[in-house]
């Protein structure tokens, strides 16, 4: 049993770091250009972006019919590689349908949007071009959706790098040669999306072949209708702070909070993304066979020790980085980070609990979930914000968090028993909020000896868990094994 778990966990992490170091190129354009960004842009033209990607990311959930959600969850349901090359083909099909009703339905509203969203008519062409943009980017999660379900991660790695590469090129010609600012960082996203949707959808294609299940495109509805509102609500969750935000405070306090979110949902993109990238479709596959509940427990508690030691880090030193990375005014972004990077912690664990929701099929439970924590969301927004600005933004998504995963975990479990390890999560949590507390605060009038004290700290969370027993005997044993190999090899 215990091989099974090792051997699942070599797969996962294997994968994963993949996935991982994938993620970190796609993200990297982002934080590359802060110091750019944060030069040649005001908090302000920062909160503007931020509230125009918002907008067309809650479209997108719309019109996406919660298809991707569907084709990890179809294709193991076929045994033949013609059939499951049907599931991808038929989402290609109907999400390049949806991209010209996009642009048709959307295009005469942009001026609307800028009024009702940004308040002037005058960023009416920065709409135009999210719009453009969203229509061309909407297929590429089911072309990446396909290289997960093959685990092809390097054919996926070697494509984020071109992303990359194309996507921080543009952006630097827009924003610093151009001096074109948003609509320059807007225009640039449209033209890498428009270059590798077009080349990696042709190239898909051409391996699947162009073809239609209509029996399978209605199962795969019925599926993934019941996410649209669901995603929509989770989504309000996400991103509705941005507007309270700028409804009560002002677009420049919009701009220094999304800086910070971005610092803080570092945890997610990084860690978690990666992980359920892989994890999530081969769960599926796994489900059933000998010993896979133990497998998920333990899982999920490696899961937990590198999501709190990453998380640890990020907010022990996100201050110092801020301070570095970006020009004073966006310095006071670095307060939320800690609350932020807790939340999405939380947030992951979602993941995890809805096994027994997705294995039954029953995604309405998420959807009662999601519809329950949107109004929980709005309601602190509209308390907290008021009163604590990005303070009370930072905790309303906390509680949220807290809330989808219980909820998600209680629903769950009434489907299908979840075994999972809490005595050992509780030592995580508690051994990560201890070095926290004792080393956030810490101030020696240099920044980087704060990066190296708070680092040190930060550093030593795996030596107090070992010190604590956390680890079992049979992990101890097999992490000195794979010391003394590593050793050896280089010896």
């Amino acid at each position: 049993m215990a091989e099974s778990v090792t051997k699942e966990a070599r797969v996962i992490v294997r994968h994963s770091m993949v996935y991982g170091l994938s993620a970190v190129l796609d993200r990297l354009i982002g934080f590359l250009m802060l110091p750019v960004y944060t030069r040649f842009l005001t908090p302000a033209d920062y909160g503007i972006m931020e509230l125009i990607y918002m907008t067309m990311s809650a479209i997108s959930l719309v019109v996406g019919f919660g298809i991707e959600a569907a084709v990890s969850r179809f294709y193991f349901d076929y045994q033949t590689e013609r059939e499951r090359k049907k599931v991808i083909s038929t989402a290609i099909i109907v999400y390049g349908a949806m991209a010209f009703v996009i642009i048709v339905a959307l295009f005469p509203l942009s001026g609307m949007m800028a009024k009702l969203i940004l308040d002037s008519a005058a960023y009416t062409s920065y709409f135009k071009i999210a719009i453009l943009n969203l229509a061309v980017a909407i297929i590429l999660p089911i072309v990446f959706a396909y290289m997960r379900v093959q685990q092809k991660s390097f054919q996926y790695m070697i494509t984020r790098v071109a992303m990359t590469v194309v996507g921080l090129s543009l952006n630097i010609y827009f924003v610093v040669i151009a001096k074109q600012g948003v609509y320059g960082i807007l225009f640039s996203d449209f033209l890498f999306h428009l270059i590798f949707a077009v080349v990696l959808t042709l190239y898909t294609l051409w391996k699947t072949g162009l073809q239609i299940e209509y029996k399978l495109l209605k199962e795969m509805l019925i599926f993934g209708l019941p996410l649209i509102p669901s995603n929509i609500a989770a989504y309000i969750v996400v991103a509705s702070d941005r507007y309270f935000i700028k409804q009560y405070g002002n677009i420049s306090m919009t701009g220094l909070y999304g800086l910070g979110y971005k610092f803080g949902i570092l945890i997610n993109q990084f860690v978690t993304s990666p992980f359920i990238q892989i994890w999530s479709p081969r769960r599926f596959e796994y489900f059933g066979k000998e010993g896979y509940e133990l497998i998920y427990a333990r899982i999920f508690t490696y899961f937990c020790t590198l999501s709190l030691f990453c998380g640890l880090m990020i907010s022990l030193l996100s201050k110092e980085i801020i301070h570095f990375m970006v020009t004073e005014p966006f310095w006071p972004a670095y307060k939320i980070v800690p609350i932020i990077t807790l939340a999405y912690i939380v947030f992951s664990f979602h993941y995890h609990f809805n096994v027994g929701i997705m294995m039954k099929k029953a995604t309405k439970y998420i959807a009662y979930v999601n519809a329950i924590n949107c109004i929980l969301n709005l309601v602190l927004n509209f308390i907290l914000i008021k009163r604590y600005s990005i303070w009370g933004a930072a905790v309303a998504a906390l509680i949220c968090f807290i809330f989808k995963s219980g909820m998600t975990y209680y629903f769950s479990n009434r489907l299908y028993k979840i075994h999972m390890e809490w005595r050992r999560v509780a030592m995580l949590f508690a051994t990560a909020f201890a070095l926290f507390f004792a080393a956030f605060s810490i101030e020696t009038g240099s920044i980087w000896l704060n990066l190296a004290v708070k680092g040190a700290i930060g550093l030593s969370f795996p030596c107090i868990l070992y010190l604590v027993r956390f680890f079992t005997d049979e992990e101890i044993k097999r992490i000195k094994h794979i010391v003394k190999t590593r050793k050896l090899e280089f010896d």
